[in-house]
């Protein structure tokens, strides 16, 4: 497995110098992504790490939406149940995990928008089992209730 710090090293690579296969590059460090990048400390180099692999599957989306629409709902998936896991992960830190709670989020909007302007019946299951899961999954992770949190005090997010 990969460095982290080489790992982020190449996908930076990736935005920086190839723009003809620019997507062939991102996914293949997608799928090779280190362990380290999802915590369950924050570093400077993990949090880089996360963002370009956030963005990475985002690209890929994108350039998927149109002409390969399960494959741009996979990657969408794919993101959305690693910064699941990432949440779930007691050791993970506080800050981490409200910065993927605030992803998936935005990732769960964007998967219903998706799979609403498909046309075929089975993406309106899809849509329904999103909504259905996303709902079970926020209120088990009671985020938005007030609690207690490290620091002894109750906070809001």
């Amino acid at each position: 497995m990969m460095k982290l710090d080489t790992w982020v090293e190449q996908i930076r690579d990736c935005y920086e110098n190839r723009k003809h296969d620019q997507v062939d590059c991102i996914e293949c460090l997608i799928l090779n992504a280190p362990d380290d990048i999802w915590g369950p400390e924050i570093t400077e180099t993990q949090s880089q790490a996360l963002s370009y692999w956030l963005d990475g599957c985002l690209r890929i989306y994108l350039n998927s939406r149109y002409n390969a629409p399960e494959r741009a709902y996979q990657y969408l998936q794919l993101a959305y149940s690693k910064l699941q896991q990432v949440v779930c992960e007691p050791r993970s830190e506080l800050a981490l995990k409200d910065w993927c709670m605030k992803r998936l989020q935005h990732l769960a909007v964007l998967s219903l928008e998706f799979c609403n302007q498909q046309t075929h019946a089975n993406w309106q299951i899809k849509s329904h089992q999103l909504i259905e899961a996303h709902v079970h999954f926020m209120a088990a992770q009671s985020w938005n209730e007030p609690r207690n949190d490290d620091q002894g005090y109750v906070s809001r997010h």
